[in-house]
């Protein structure tokens, strides 16, 4: 028994590569693995990048905060830039300690 008998003769749509029976996924092709490796290497390169400025950012907006306000939130100036940091580490898992 082959295994056109048993499970019936493959459609081959053009352009579309047909998955296995047996649940195996596809092999990427080569213009997906080169995309993936690309957009791989951009976020290595850009994301200490990014990190930074949302730190600064971030640094940027609660210095403008009065005494007042950062004491309401549980901080004080000379914690800011320690927070931001934890902030960045708690929401974008990065470690990076560039300065601020």
């Amino acid at each position: 028994m082959s295994n056109s008998d048993l499970f019936g003769s493959p459609m081959i749509l053009p352009g579309v590569r047909p998955a296995s029976p047996f649940g195996a996924a596809p092999r990427p092709s080569f213009r997906e693995r080169l995309v993936r490796s690309v957009n791989e290497i951009m976020a290595q390169f850009f994301g200490p990048l990014m990190s930074r400025t949302r730190v600064r950012r971030t640094v940027l907006e609660l210095s403008q905060l009065d005494d007042h306000m950062l004491r309401d939130i549980g901080l004080n100036r000379a914690s800011i830039i320690s927070a931001a940091h934890e902030v960045e580490r708690k929401l974008h898992g990065r470690d990076h300690d560039y300065g601020v």
